[in-house]
């Protein structure tokens, strides 16, 4: 019974370090500057104006989005790649509430749905009227 306890510990811890590793990964490839590929609130397309002017920088686990150089919104993020979709928690400096998300990463792109703050995580990469959720989809600067 006591080796059943301990593979099963070390299994877990096992578990905990590949699910941080996959994570760390992840982080590393959003470092850099993103701009908006596409965008969508509410199911409705973002302005093309105002997707080409937004853009956000990633430097560790902080991350800043400006609109034409001008801050609008910054905080910490977090990352969950074990889960089916993966997960993004945003944590907006001065709001209350966290904001949590589904995320997709596939080469220079990232996908990011996201609920309002305090609001619950999407369940899919969509959009539609009064459903609060945003949608952006992140094209990685060229260097």
């Amino acid at each position: 019974m006591v080796k059943l306890i301990v593979i099963l510990a070390v299994g877990l811890l096992l578990g905990a370090d590949d699910k941080q590793a996959d994570a760390k990964k992840d982080q590393e490839k959003l470092q850099g500057e993103w701009t908006i590929q596409s965008g969508e609130r509410d199911g409705e397309q973002f302005p093309e104006e105002l997707a080409k002017a937004l853009k956000r920088t990633v430097t560790g686990d902080k991350y800043v989005i400006t609109r034409d150089g001008e801050t609008l919104a910054k905080g910490t993020f977090t990352l969950d790649p074990s889960q089916k979709p993966k997960t993004i928690d945003g944590k907006i400096e001065g709001a209350d509430k966290a904001v949590q998300g589904i995320y997709e990463l596939e080469g220079d792109t990232l996908k990011i749905c996201n609920a309002q703050p305090g609001e619950a995580r999407p369940k899919e990469f969509a959009t539609k009227q009064g459903s609060g959720l945003t949608l952006i989809v992140w094209k990685k600067a060229k260097k």
